[in-house]
């Protein structure tokens, strides 16, 4: 009987390489004796070496993600060779999440491992979608024009989804000031006119008893509504969100919001078609490059439908009749894809598609922008007007009877 393979242990070190220049990183070894023994074959002048703490995994952004595709694309076009490019973008990388990251990755290929096999050991960074399209480019020769398509591909789905934070911004500012102001006049304001009130000794009009009471439960329950709002939100985020079922039924109800329902559906296609194009182009076969789409679009109605598409797609069906079913694509989507297939121009046409949803995306978001900006003003007008007016009724009945 084999004997169990022991788990290796990640270990933190620091040192100076072979230049006498100061270097740090993590390595990976089944003990303290092995690990110092695989850095000093590197050339590595140890100064520090012990286990890593466990510590919350630090954020890598998409936008950091696809700027080290490109830089990596840039040199490995230039016939800089890859380990010495990795240690490029190592020192010019300002990020040490990312440095960690891209240091443990120089490891494993120093070690011999393949760059979309040291990719795939980072799942959390790293989609199928990223891993396919480096493995396609390993294997076929041209890894310095598959990074440069990845690129390309990561750095049009991030201008996207910048577009929408972008246009979303405004509208969620001005929604955040004026309910800081509402609670400011409920909290501050409003007792100040209670107590003015309470000098008449007679009998409110009933708008205003409603924002006095309305004051009265925020001024003794701030205290609880602030904590016990994370906790639920915390909850809903980590508990009820983090179901699958849940996340899918959530996903599909914003899908039927008005306005920005079309524009959730757009932006997502628009991924999903680019994502397919990138793929098929770099020559992945149609039912394997759905398995990464599904991981790559970011949206779990989608991605299940991906999946049945795979399914649907490897027992002979023509990928628009399965987008079709789906009742998830526009038709002009599916139309395209209808010709890409008769054309055998697949990838190019959806890459149009792409490009024509994203322009679609970019005017849904320019006007709903422009509707969104006298509609949260009116809402806030009515809302601290009818405060005021509340407040003042009082005032303009006791004027009446003097």
């Amino acid at each position: 009987m084999a004997a169990p393979t022991k788990t290796p242990i990640l270990f933190a070190w620091s040192g100076h390489d072979p230049q006498n220049r100061p270097v740090q990183g993590e390595v990976a070894a089944p003990n303290i004796s092995m690990a110092r023994a695989m850095l000093n074959h590197q050339g590595i002048r140890l100064t520090n070496l012990q286990v890593r703490r466990k510590k919350r995994k630090g954020r890598i952004s998409t936008k950091q993600l696809a700027l080290f595709t490109r830089q990596l694309a840039t040199m490995l076009r230039a016939g800089v060779p890859l380990l010495q490019s990795f240690e490029l973008v190592i020192r010019s990388t300002p990020n040490p999440h990312l440095v960690s990251l891209l240091n443990r990755l120089h490891s494993d290929i120093e070690t011999g491992t393949a760059l979309n096999t040291a990719f795939r050991k980072h799942p959390e960074h790293f989609s199928p979608f990223y891993c396919s399209l480096v493995g396609a480019g390993e294997m076929a020769g041209i890894l310095d024009d598959m990074m440069d398509k990845l690129a390309q591909t990561l750095e049009k789905n991030e201008a996207l989804q910048s577009k929408v934070r972008s246009a979303l911004m405004y509208p969620v500012a001005v929604v955040v000031v004026a309910v800081a102001v509402v609670l400011v006049i409920l909290m501050a304001v409003v007792p100040v006119f209670q107590d003015v009130f309470a000098s008449f000794g007679a009998t409110l009009p009933l708008p205003t008893q409603w924002v006095i009471a309305v004051s009265q439960g925020l001024t003794r329950s701030a205290w609880l509504v602030a904590p016990l709002s994370l906790m639920v939100s915390f909850a809903w985020r980590r508990g009820w969100m983090s179901h699958p079922s849940h996340q899918q039924r959530m996903d599909r109800w914003k899908l039927r919001l008005p306005l920005i329902g079309p524009m959730i559906q757009a932006a997502v296609v628009a991924r999903w078609t680019q994502t397919l194009s990138a793929l098929l182009s770099a020559g992945i076969p149609l039912v394997e490059a759905l398995g990464p789409v599904a991981a790559a679009c970011d949206h779990s109605v989608y991605a299940n439908a991906s999946e049945t598409m795979r399914d649907q797609v490897a027992q002979g069906s023509s990928l628009n009749e399965t987008m079709a079913l789906t009742g998830l694509f526009p038709s002009m989507v599916v139309q395209m894809c209808a010709i890409g297939e008769e054309t055998g121009s697949i990838d190019n046409m959806l890459a149009r598609a792409a490009a024509l949803l994203e322009n679609e995306v970019h005017d849904q978001l320019a006007g709903l922008s422009s509707l969104l900006e006298p509609v949260i003003i009116v809402v806030l007008g009515t809302v601290v007007g009818g405060i005021l007016v509340a407040l003042y009724l009082p005032i303009f009945k006791l004027g009446q009877v003097f």
